[in-house]
């Protein structure tokens, strides 16, 4: 090989954010002080009800449109789904949607969208240095984040007629950056299998299943 292709930097302007992430930076200093006990599923987060309603009474104080209260109540919601409090889930996670349905956040028009990209850097000694350059869509991003969490908690309580409602609203949902856009899609077939075998449809749910397979087998390793 005349050059050695390592890659020694990954930059991430703003991604598809994780739900321990996404809880934890809801969380703030209340997540830290508990960081030794942790929920069913999920290593490192807080089990209690309380610490998550304490952290949506602190952000309900930077406004209850603000972009942490939003945070806040998606990460109770993930929390009361880790510990099969579905409907509780439900109940939280259609509170931030309610807000951001009222205008609390914007979709990003799709002219103004820009694909994520790589910068490469070569150096002198033939090395080449890559980062992955990513625009943030708020609107788009909560949403993908959001959903598939409303949808565990409405199949939790055999809603399946609003699970399939807001699984419709999610196939719509198109951000810029294809990975999130690709785990988002197979969060929601793999949702649509699990209604499928819900209706006694297992053909059904067979071809929503075989479409997750198909989207995570063309993740590449680096």
């Amino acid at each position: 090989m005349d050059k050695q292709l390592i890659v020694i930097s990954l930059l991430i302007l703003f991604s598809f954010i994780p739900n321990a992430a996404l809880a934890q930076m809801a969380m703030g200093p209340i997540a830290d002080a508990n960081a030794g006990v942790s929920s069913p599923g999920s290593e490192g987060m807080p089990d209690t009800d309380s610490v998550y309603q304490a952290a949506v009474v602190k952000n309900a104080k930077q406004g209850k449109r603000s972009i942490p209260y939003i945070q806040s109540l998606i990460a109770l919601g993930m929390h009361y789904n880790r510990v099969n409090k579905f409907a509780d889930a439900s109940k939280s996670l259609k509170q931030a949607l309610k807000i951001i349905d009222a205008g609390a956040l914007k979709p990003a028009p799709n002219a103004e969208r820009k694909p994520e990209r790589v910068v490469e850097k070569h150096e002198s000694n033939g090395v080449v240095s890559a980062q992955i350059v990513r625009t943030p869509y708020p609107y788009e991003e909560t949403l993908q984040e959001l959903l598939p969490q409303l949808v565990t908690a409405e199949l939790g309580t055999n809603e399946l007629d609003l699970a399939e409602n807001n699984l419709k609203r999610l196939l719509k949902i198109t951000g810029a950056n294809p990975v999130a856009d690709k785990l988002s899609l197979a969060s929601a077939y793999s949702s649509y299998a699990e209604i499928m075998r819900k209706r006694h449809r297992p053909k059904d749910a067979a071809m929503y299943q075989k479409k997750v397979d198909e989207i995570n087998a063309s993740f590449k390793p680096l």
